[in-house]
């Protein structure tokens, strides 16, 4: 079957490009020398992971590997305050609010130990919200538990979940049809073919 998403856009060109900006400014921030004059210590070996991270998450849209990359940045240096940030939107993106809100409670002290008030805000904006996976999230989170990790049993329940909000769905209808057909159950999956069919004649 092809591979087949639909996942809904959430951010515009100017604003993907705006929050990737920001983004590699938070990642790359952590690479200077914050006694010095600010200026980044190009040398810095973490400074290319970062910016693999940031491009992931930011451009490609892959929250999953791109949250990979940022731990294993902080496996390498558990106080790099730009991995900390990237992570926790990684986790968020790629849902999982939890384990997210747990890494903005850490973003959140850092920020307002070296009086980063621009971070401080989105930690507080973020915490401040429930901990909800939205669909894109779900479907992201979904698609690579069905393709990447080929774990179709995992990746169907994740797509339930997104049914369960919108009935309607039509990547998450066709996600489901195709993890229930790779786990074996044909059964399950065919009704499910009919009604991408239908929804696939529609549009």
């Amino acid at each position: 079957m092809m591979r087949n998403s639909m996942t809904p856009r959430t951010f515009t060109r100017r604003s993907r490009t705006a929050a990737a900006a920001f983004g590699l400014a938070i990642a790359l921030g952590a690479c200077a020398d914050r006694e010095g004059a600010g200026s980044t210590d190009t040398a810095d070996p973490l400074a290319q992971e970062m910016q693999n991270g940031v491009n992931l998450l930011y451009q490609t849209g892959d929250p999953v590997r791109a949250e990979a990359i940022f731990r294993g940045v902080l496996r390498g240096n558990p106080t790099h305050y730009g991995a900390q940030y990237q992570l926790a939107v990684a986790l968020d993106r790629g849902g999982r609010p939890g384990e997210a809100r747990t890494q903005w409670e850490v973003v959140l002290r850092n920020a307002e130990a070296i009086n980063d008030s621009t971070t401080a805000r989105t930690a507080r904006s973020r915490l401040a919200s429930p901990d909800t996976a939205s669909q894109s999230a779900l479907m992201t989170l979904g698609t690579d538990l069905l393709y990447r990790q080929e774990n179709p049993t995992a990746a169907a329940e994740q797509f339930r979940r997104v049914l369960q909000r919108n009935a309607t769905h039509y990547g998450a209808t066709y996600q489901l049809a195709e993890a229930l057909e790779r786990s074996g159950q044909r059964a399950q999956a065919r009704p499910l073919w009919q009604k991408v069919l239908g929804m696939a004649a529609t549009y």
